[in-house]
């Protein structure tokens, strides 16, 4: 190495202290409490841990420079004799050049990227074209391959897999892969569409295989209180089986690991990346035997090879079986077999020599039946091993006929009663002698649904219900009352000027954020106390506050606001109220027609110059108000509802075992994905649901479980109704509502028990939809899910 030449870490290189990372991956690692990780999070190399002192050092080369010019700022630093500090820093340099975390820069001839110190970015975007198949997004982003989601005239939802720009080819196996993929035919793989070159640059056109990655599937296993160890143990069936399928196709995969593996939504298990696939099939030959893979689960074979400097033994069979033997223990367990140390050299011989870790030490109950089965296959001779992974699969079948089962009442209670215990204390906020009604929000909006004191009346009125508790129903009265004060003499009763609720953004009229809001809750109360005057003011009170049409369309600031809340009116008023009953269809047959005049002279959705797709700001709310709107008065659906409905669901994309739809439709591939109510897949799930109940059409159905399967899978974020886990639970109530299936009930349950620990908004406990005052209703509905329906949006045709 020049000790001359000036060098730079990786753009993408992190630094992360052992502190700040999470318990898990902690006890994973052989270190000290101050030790530092390096990490890159596009590399297909492992992480590294050095002492803080090497990461100072480390940190002197974000800007290139030589390694005598970084030891002499380090010892200027840190005030030592840059003498001695050399030495050792020469080898640090010099492992970090090997393990690819520090390189030269580029010369002076070549494009002005030193350092590779630019953000690695896709080279498509979306809407171009390759093999026919046009992009839709950004699937996986590594140094050397680009992975998308297309979708191709004939062949549909496909995945693209091309090598990036100025890569080597030799390091990318295209072409064995797509041998590998030919011979399998779609089997245990995805089908091969097309293969050639982009550019210059190889690529390969697989089919989209529908699926969650086998560690997302067996953590949803580990959360089944009920089935979870039968379901766990059938997992592991598939996924022995289809390696034992692969292995009789003369194909061994190479490279085990969780995310090469996918799950679908009927259990099918499919594996993906055969890049480092070795084939011995009849007539086609050995493939390169280049090794690669994810360290963790490398076989003994091969870690002796690298601890001792000897040449890669081949793959096989009976070393492919020890990877899937790792794999299947972290699955079951939901860590790795060993206790590995992040050092590379600590690694391999621990592979090499140490035993796995018994069950009972990972926290499981003893199972010597199935530790058994996992020992064998993780036995460091290969000869101690199944005769084959067909065997290991035999095994597991057997065992699968005992899987233990567990009480799921005894197992989720605990869940349930932390939220209920949640719910009470947001009640006991509510009490008239609390702060939130004697001292008031300290923040506005005060007065409003979203964010005040109506929110809080309409909340206290949905438990009432529940509840049959009269003191409630006194209490809701009460706050409805603070409601109508605040409105008259509070500046900030529905205004924050300094955030997102500025004038010119909320208007006058949405029932979210302005008066007409409390027109709504009075008449859901008025129905409650059977106050009739009550309810007649209402109609008046709303009808005059939404007179004037909102300049924009949406559900939750625009005319499809107004509409939806003259339907939570409609419903509560009784039908021999002919007259007011009327008042309210005439105003909302009016609003919808002009929404729709408006709507049906634009172009197709992606070209209509309104880019979001989502429930509360975009499509899917535009046509799930008409879809209600017919729904509960018998008016026409305008014209031009049907054909955006198609043209959403042509817009839906493969997500893992279900569909998304980008937030926007924008021009690069980094389109926003989210599970949210708001802009992501709990709304669609509420779209299509609806869709579904007004047609009759098992598309719209497929597509509402698409959406809720995404819903469903994606990891935990918000909280909240708005953007979080309590709008995704009433999105999966939504489904069970439709299809009576208890899957999704206990779906529901799982993600509404889990909001009760995530992060809400802060400074906005009390708001409906981006706090946690939602979270008394969602008790309640959970309880009662035939029931139950989304705070201030759903509709319910027997009333709160």
């Amino acid at each position: 190495m020049d000790m001359t030449a000036p060098l730079a870490l990786k753009g993408d290189v992190l630094l992360i202290p052992v502190s700040e990372l999470d318990s898990a991956t902690r006890r994973s690692i052989d270190c000290h409490d101050d030790d530092v990780a390096l990490s890159r999070p596009r590399s297909r190399g492992t992480s590294t841990v050095v002492d803080p002192t090497a990461a100072a050092l480390l940190e002197q080369f974000r800007t290139p420079r030589t390694i005598v010019e970084a030891v002499v700022r380090f010892s200027r630093d840190r005030q030592v004799q840059a003498d001695d500090v050399l030495d050792d820093a020469y080898h640090l340099v010099r492992r970090m050049v090997d393990q690819g975390f520090i390189i030269a820069p580029r010369g002076e001839d070549e494009p002005a990227e030193a350092a590779d110190s630019q953000e690695l970015r896709a080279q498509l975007v979306r809407g171009d074209v390759v093999a026919g198949a046009v992009v839709r997004r950004l699937l996986q982003l590594l140094e050397d391959t680009e992975v998308y989601v297309a979708r191709h005239p004939q062949a549909g939802a496909c995945v693209l897999k091309i090598q990036r720009a100025g890569v080597s080819s030799t390091t990318t196996h295209f072409a064995g892969e797509a041998r590998v993929l030919e011979l399998l035919g779609g089997d245990v793989g995805p089908r091969l569409i097309a293969e050639g070159l982009h550019d210059g640059r190889p690529f390969l056109l697989m089919e989209h295989c529908s699926g969650i990655d086998a560690a997302s599937a067996a953590e949803e296993h580990r959360r089944d209180a009920a089935d979870g160890p039968r379901r766990q143990v059938a997992l592991m069936c598939a996924i022995a089986g289809t390696y034992a399928r692969l292995h009789e196709l003369g194909v061994v995969h190479g490279d085990v690991h969780p995310r090469n593996v996918l799950v679908g939504g009927d259990g099918r298990v499919r594996l993906i990346d055969f890049g480092l696939s070795a084939n011995r099939s009849a007539g086609l030959g050995d493939l390169p035997l280049m090794r690669g893979g994810v360290a963790f689960f490398q076989d003994p074979e091969t870690a002796e090879a690298a601890l001792y400097g000897r040449p890669w033994p081949p793959l096989t069979p009976a070393g492919e079986q020890y990877s899937i033997g790792a794999l299947l223990y972290l699955l079951l367990t939901g860590v790795h077999y060993l206790d590995f140390s992040l050092g590379r050299l600590e690694l391999l011989r621990e592979i090499a020599e140490q035993g796995p870790v018994p069950l009972m030490e990972r926290g499981l109950p003893a199972w010597p039946a199935m530790e058994a089965i996992l020992f064998r296959a993780l036995a460091k001779r290969s000869e101690d091993r199944y005769p084959s992974v067909a065997g290991l699969a035999d095994a597991l079948e057997r065992l699968q006929a005992v899987a233990r089962s567990d009480s799921t009442e005894d197992a989720v209670a605990p869940a349930r009663l932390a939220l209920d215990a949640v719910a009470a204390r947001i009640l006991d906020e509510t009490a008239l002698d609390g702060a939130w009604f004697t001292n008031g929000f300290a923040l506005g909006p005060t007065a409003s649904v979203s964010y005040g004191a109506a929110g809080v009346a309409y909340v206290l009125g949905r438990v009432t219900k529940a509840r049959e508790d009269p003191a409630l129903m006194a209490r809701a009265d009460a706050w409805l009352c603070r409601a109508d004060t605040l409105a008259r003499t509070d500046p900030r009763a529905f205004l924050d000027p300094g955030g997102e609720l500025a004038p010119d953004i909320v208007g006058t009229a949405t029932p979210f954020h302005t008066r007409s809001g409390i027109a709504v809750v009075r008449a859901t109360l008025g129905e409650m106390f059977g106050d009739a005057h009550e309810q007649a003011r209402a109609v008046d009170e709303y009808l005059s506050a939404v007179a004037q049409a909102p300049s924009n369309l949406d559900v939750t600031l625009g005319q499809c606001s107004t509409i939806l809340g003259a339907l939570q009116i409609l419903q509560t008023i009784p039908p021999a109220w002919a007259a007011v009953r009327q008042q309210l269809v005439d105003f909302g047959n009016t609003r919808v027609q002009g929404v729709w005049a408006d709507l049906r002279e634009r172009p197709s959705i992606p070209t209509s110059g309104i880019a979001n797709l989502g429930m509360a700001h975009g499509w899917a709310g535009f046509v799930h108000t008409a879809l209600c709107w017919h729904g509960m008065t018998g008016a026409p659906l305008p014209d031009g509802v049907t054909s955006r409905l198609e043209e959403l669901a042509d817009l839906a994309e493969p997500s893992g075992r279900g569909l998304t739809w980008p937030w926007e439709l924008v021009s690069g591939v980094d389109a926003n994905y989210m599970s949210g109510w708001c802009n992501g897949s709990a709304g669609h799930v509420v779209l299509w649901t609806t869709a579904a109940r007004t047609f009759g059409d098992e598309r719209h159905l497929d597509l509402a479980i698409g959406a809720a399967c995404d819903v469903w899978d994606t990891p935990d974020t918000s909280c909240t109704l708005c953007c979080g886990l309590a709008g995704r639970s009433y999105a999966l109530l939504a489904m069970y509502r439709l299809t009576r299936d208890r899957t999704w009930l206990g779906r529901a349950r799982s993600l509404g028990y889990r909001a009760v620990h995530g992060v809400f908004e802060s400074g906005y406990p009390h708001s409906l939809y981006k706090g946690q005052l939602v979270l008394p209703v969602l008790a309640a509905d959970l309880a009662d899910p035939d029931r139950s329906c989304q705070p201030f949006f759903d509709l319910d045709p027997r009333g709160l």
